[in-house]
Formats: structure tokens, sequence, C-alpha cells
């Protein structure tokens, strides 16, 4: 396996696991921007302490292009799109939407990013890997026409979406230019101080202080999965020999994990037959798009 591939499996794995994290965190009594500001901010903290260096304001100037793409684009429109869409829509759908997000990356490398074409059997999967999709996180919702805000929710999660597959084939395509630690610490440190002032005046101030031990844990495991998730992310998509295409289809592996998570720590879930049979679409969707030259040229010879 290539050394991007796999740091793409890692990251994709610890992002599977926060959802209910953030849902514990939330539940405290702190609204969703000033959480994600403070999370992102102390993660940035924390990388800078770790990749603090000599000359280092000399290179954030140097590759400012980059780094505001990262904080403006990545972190501050994607994610302030991101929490406010996933506030105006139901579960179901943002779940959908969200659910869609290699599949969209897969399709922006195609148009922007140099040397990442699809051909047929990538096409194939990608169609395989939505039926998929669909069928892990069902089509369930109250049947009623969406309003205004439920359009704009869609809208804002697609943005969100759009926004952070173009930062990621930007930092693909300056390989071997910025450290990847350093670059992820650069955008959480700034990025999450803009969602916090965003926070502050959006949703007013939330004190985090004085909070119960389970907010503090739950925080304390999203920093954690951040220092290392974006960072991981940011290595695979610098990695020699790798393509953006390939890196975000890693992510389809979110759905599987997030549901075999929920089975096992939540009361209630369990798996049933469309779920199962998602996740089987999804796994052979990963193998058409990985193997599909080979499984081709195998039919082909027999």
């Amino acid at each position: 396996m290539k050394k991007g591939l796999l740091y793409a499996i890692l990251a994709s794995t610890l992002w599977a696991i926060v959802n209910p994290f953030i849902k514990q965190g939330l539940s405290y009594d702190l609204t969703p921007m000033n959480f994600a500001g403070i999370r992102f901010f102390s993660v940035g903290i924390i990388l800078f302490a770790y990749t603090w260096h000599k000359g280092m304001w000399q290179e954030i100037k140097q590759h400012r292009k980059l780094f505001l793409n990262l904080i403006c684009i990545n972190m501050f429109m994607g994610y302030t799109a991101f929490y406010f869409g996933v506030d105006f829509v139901s579960g179901a759908i943002s779940s959908i939407i969200m659910g869609m997000t290699p599949l969209i990356n897969v399709l922006l490398a195609h148009l922007l990013a140099k040397n990442d074409k699809l051909n047929g059997h990538k096409v194939v999967s990608l169609v395989i890997s939505l039926i998929g999709l669909l069928l892990i996180v069902g089509m369930g919702s109250d049947g009623k026409p969406l309003d205004w805000k439920g359009i704009t929710g869609i809208v804002l999660l697609l943005l969100s979406i759009i926004f952070q597959g173009y930062s990621a084939i930007s930092v693909s395509e300056d390989k071997g230019k910025v450290n990847p630690i350093f670059l992820n610490a650069v955008q959480m440190f700034f990025g999450g101080l803009l969602i916090y002032l965003v926070g502050l005046g959006t949703e007013g101030y939330h004190s985090f202080i004085g909070k119960p031990v389970g907010f503090y844990i739950s925080l304390g495991i999203l920093i954690f999965i951040s220092v290392f998730a974006f960072s991981f992310w940011f290595i695979a998509l610098q990695s020699k020999g790798t393509k953006v295409s390939d890196i975000n289809m890693c992510r389809l592996i979110n759905p599987i994990l997030g549901a075999l998570l929920s089975w096992a720590m939540l009361e209630g879930e369990y798996p049933t037959f469309s779920t199962v049979a998602g996740m089987l679409i999804i796994v052979s969707s990963l193998v058409i798009y990985f193997k599909g030259a080979e499984i081709l040229k195998f039919i082909r010879n027999k």
C-alpha cells in the first residue's frame, strides 16, 4: 500500500469517530461555533508548540497564498458553512449530503487537478459507491417539501464540501513545499480563532469554564483526533505518487465505521439489511476504483 493511502485511511478512521463526542460536548450548553472554535484553536496551540522553528513567520509569508487558502477557505468558510448547514437540515439529509464528500471531491480533482482524470472503471465505482451510501444513511425524512431554510442548509453543506475539496487540491499540488504538520498548525490556530470570533458574533459568548468532566473528556478526545487526523491528511495529500481522487475515496471508510460504532456503542442501534448491503456495495466500489484495471484485464484474458 502506498504511504499516502495509508495515512488517508488513518485520517478517515479518526474522523469517523468524532460525531458522538461532538454531540456529547454540545450537550453541555455550548453552541456549535463556540465549540468548534475552541477545539480547533486549542489544536493550533499544541501543534504550534511542536512545530515552532526559526524563520516560521517568513515561511508563512513566503507561502501566504497556500496558508490563506487553508485558513479562509478550508477552515473558516468550510466549517462555518458546515456547522450552519447541519443546523438547518435534518440529520438524515445532512448525512446523505456529507456522505457525498469523497464523490464530489473526486469530481473536483478531475476538473481542477493536474494528471488526476477519471476513467471508465472509476466512474462506475463512483456510481456504485453512491448507491451504497444511500443504503447506509437511508432516504428517510419527514416527507415534507423543503422550505427556504432546508434548501439553504443543503447549499451550505455542498459549499462546505467544495471549499474543503478545493483546499485539498491546493495542498496536493504544493507537495514538499511546507511541512504538513506545520500546515495543520497554522490553519488550526488562525482558522479556529476566526470560527470562534464568528461564533461570538452570531451565537454570543458561552463559557467553557467550570463545565462537568464529561465536557472536557469530549473536548480532549476531539482535540487529540484533530491533531493527528488533519496532520495525517496533509501528509497523505503531499505524498509522492498519490492523487487527490485516490486519497478522497478513502473517506468512504467514514460511513462504514460510523455505522459499526453506532451498533457497538449506542442503545437501540442495530444492523439492518440496507446498512449491511450498503457497506458491501461500498467495499466493492473501492475494489473497483483501485483495482478496476486489473479486474478488467483479468476478465478479458479469460
